[in-house]
């Protein structure tokens, strides 16, 4: 914390947060990220050349060069980050690693085309960047950069895509309300879904509205994906799951439990 607050004061704002996603795309290429990140490096899997892909919530573009770069110039990455701050730093980074396979959107998704206000918090008198996120979801916290949004449906952004072969969405709770804007658009393509969940119910939740296009839930564990018991009360810890459809189990067999 005390590093953090030093380059902080010493870089500014903007430069910290470059330096900080440079850093990490650096650490990703050589492979020197820790555990916590290893649903990125199994991208590598399963994602292909050619690959349409969508990172909903690409906050610092942890996820989008990585997609960049495995889909590669013939493939697709469109990236939604709503916050200015972040969606810079992310468009610098698009620059230096020369991905120019990505679109970036600066939109907030799960609405009708109106504004959300969306803001940082400030926990124990500290920035908490990751922590960015619609101010309504959470009103307790203390929001320190705030900013008006616009925010749309899923399906008026990208229900007109040929291809979507994976989705990772991270939007701090409201995963439900986005990914339910845009059925049309998960109906027709089945991607992979990877999300983040805070709590069983989430999950449940989101697995009640995909189950119907033949999705089941997963999580990642050395290198394969091991089926969840979403009515169970063993796997309700905070991780990022993974909805995978039939047609995309067929194809990617090797990578799943007996």
């Amino acid at each position: 914390m005390k590093i953090k607050q030093l380059l902080l004061s010493i870089l500014g704002e903007k430069r910290y947060l470059f330096l900080l996603s440079n850093t990490f795309q650096v650490l990703c290429q050589m492979g020197f990220l820790g555990k916590e990140y290893d649903d990125i490096l199994f991208l590598k899997r399963y994602i292909r050349k050619g690959d349409a892909c969508l990172d909903i919530g690409a906050h610092l573009g942890y996820f989008t060069i990585e997609l960049s770069r495995l889909t590669g110039p013939e493939g697709k990455v469109f990236a939604v980050e709503p916050m200015s701050k972040f969606n810079r730093v992310l468009e610098r980074l698009l620059r230096k690693y020369k991905a120019d396979n990505v679109t970036l959107y600066r939109v907030a998704l799960g609405g009708n085309g109106d504004y959300v206000e969306m803001g940082i918090p400030e926990i124990g008198r500290a920035k908490k960047f990751a922590y960015a996120r619609v101010m309504d979801s959470q009103p307790g916290l203390r929001y320190v950069d705030t900013e008006r949004v616009e925010n749309h449906q899923g399906d008026s952004l990208f229900g007109d895509l040929k291809r979507l072969d994976f989705l990772k969405i991270d939007v701090e709770g409201l995963e439900f309300s986005v990914l339910s804007s845009m059925m049309h658009t998960i109906t027709t393509h089945r991607p992979i879904l990877l999300c983040e969940f805070f709590e069983g119910e989430q999950r449940l939740k989101l697995y009640h509205l995909l189950e119907p296009l033949g999705y089941r839930a997963y999580r990642l564990d050395k290198d394969t994906w091991h089926e969840i018991d979403v009515f169970g009360e063993g796997d309700t810890i905070t991780q990022n799951n993974y909805f995978i459809a039939a047609g995309q189990r067929e194809r990617l067999g090797y990578l799943f439990t007996p």
